[in-house]
């Protein structure tokens, strides 16, 4: 991406980081390194993570990261070295705030869902960045899974599309732009993804179920791919499900023989 900026004699004034993941955030330093008047923005909840990358990963591990997790993402991943003085956030952004750059306005959008500080952006000539509150039809069809952190504000983040003034869709993981009854049917189509998911957990508790064993349910159930980094992505995706459930009295969760066990209240 800098080789295109570069080739093309592009000044990058400004970077918008939708949210903390490492395929989001990971090139800061990068494009600081190579654009030094950059100002690089963040949400209040993406901007501890943003600026501290290790904190991302204690928080995927629940503790400490591993030296194996490290190594997994470093490549997703770079952050200054000790005597280097770059910072990867500089300001603080607000959903419902509405930035100005060069003259154009853009609209902060609250998309938290997908993690606690996902935001969007609406431009004034009416193009929305969504980033990655939304998974199209087709990879649905592939890999029938949501990865969140709150199951009940993706939700709401997905009523809310309804309320925004749009024309133009930009999803974070698509090649095409879209429709706003495109980005509406979509969002459909993700709000059944997340049924689903209900469905599924509760399936998985027709008996008491250990938060492994709701993943090894879902995972099987599901054909999705499995490994160190996949088992802790989908843990806390799942959690965001279970925590919710619980929330709203459909489950309890007993300790039997020191281990954790959830099951459907009675």
């Amino acid at each position: 991406m800098i080789g295109i900026f570069k080739e093309n004699n592009i000044n990058v004034k400004y970077i918008i980081n939708t949210h903390e993941h490492e395929d989001h955030i990971g090139g800061n330093y990068q494009m600081k390194k190579a654009f030094p008047e950059a100002k690089i923005y963040s949400s209040y909840q993406s901007r501890v993570y943003a600026e501290n990358p290790n904190h991302y990963m204690d928080y995927l591990m629940g503790g400490t990261r591993s030296k194996y997790l490290i190594k997994t993402l470093e490549e997703y991943m770079a952050v200054p070295g000790p005597n280097e003085d770059i910072r990867l956030v500089d300001e603080t952004i607000y959903p419902g705030q509405v930035l100005e750059f060069s003259g154009h306005k853009f609209k902060v959008i609250d998309c938290c869902g997908h993690t606690e500080g996902s935001i969007g952006l609406v431009t004034d000539d009416g193009v929305f960045f969504i980033s990655d509150l939304l998974v199209t039809k087709n990879s649905l069809d592939k890999f029938d899974f949501l990865f969140m952190h709150d199951y009940k504000g993706q939700m709401e983040s997905l009523d809310r599309l309804r309320l925004i003034d749009f024309e133009i869709g930009v999803l974070g993981h698509s090649r095409r732009n879209y429709s706003k009854q495109e980005i509406l049917e979509i969002a459909n189509e993700n709000h059944k993804a997340l049924m689903r998911m209900i469905k599924a957990v509760l399936e998985s508790l027709q008996d008491k179920a250990s938060m492994d064993d709701i993943e090894q349910f879902i995972t099987s159930k599901n054909k999705l791919p499995f490994d160190y980094l996949a088992y802790m992505i989908y843990r806390n995706a799942l959690n965001a499900v279970v925590s919710y459930l619980m929330d709203e009295e459909v489950i309890e969760f007993i300790i039997e023989d020191n281990r954790l066990y959830y099951k459907l209240k009675d």
